[in-house]
């Protein structure tokens, strides 16, 4: 014989989940692996410093949406490098703004790779937020975007393993 069970307990119950859930997470923060506004910057800002020391000068085009650009050159050599986090889904914008100076590949924890390595950087955002709700100090790794001209050779520069400490 099944028991009948209230519509308004039921709702309760769905009502407590809910309320439960928005309590953890509130409780908890926000998510601590670097990609708020204050991880981009800094991402920009390490990427400049990076060049810089290698003797290249820089510049910085802002966008709205997307993440900024850093344009480098050194003699012959161009790059434009930026901030790969959006994966997948903005690698034909990526390209065409890199156009005029040679395809892009991506670096992410010491690998170089043809488009996005979207799983590996999912994980790594997991592992960072794991480590990072336990109190243990992480470093969110970061994709980059890197393009370079013909003169530059097949060099990562030294940006094969950015990353933000949070």
């Amino acid at each position: 014989m099944r028991l009948a069970v209230s519509d308004r307990v039921v709702l309760a119950g769905f009502a407590a989940l809910a309320l439960g859930s928005i309590g953890l997470k509130a409780w908890a923060g926000p998510a601590r692996d670097g990609a708020g506004e204050q991880g981009r910057d800094a991402v920009v800002n390490e990427l400049v410093t990076a060049l810089s020391s290698q003797g290249f000068s820089t510049s910085v085009r802002p966008l709205r949406i997307q993440s900024p650009i850093v344009f480098a050159r050194r003699g012959a050599c161009r790059l434009s490098v930026r901030d790969a986090r959006g994966g997948k889904a903005t690698v034909i914008q990526y390209a065409r703004a890199a156009a005029g100076i040679g395809p892009v590949r991506y670096l992410y924890k010491g690998g170089s790779y043809d488009s996005p390595p979207s799983l590996r950087i999912r994980w790594g955002r997991l592992e960072t937020e794991l480590l990072g709700r336990i109190g243990g100090a992480s470093r969110a790794h970061i994709p980059v975007a890197l393009a370079t001209s013909p003169a530059c050779g097949s060099t990562d520069f030294g940006l094969s393993d950015v990353g933000l400490t949070v």
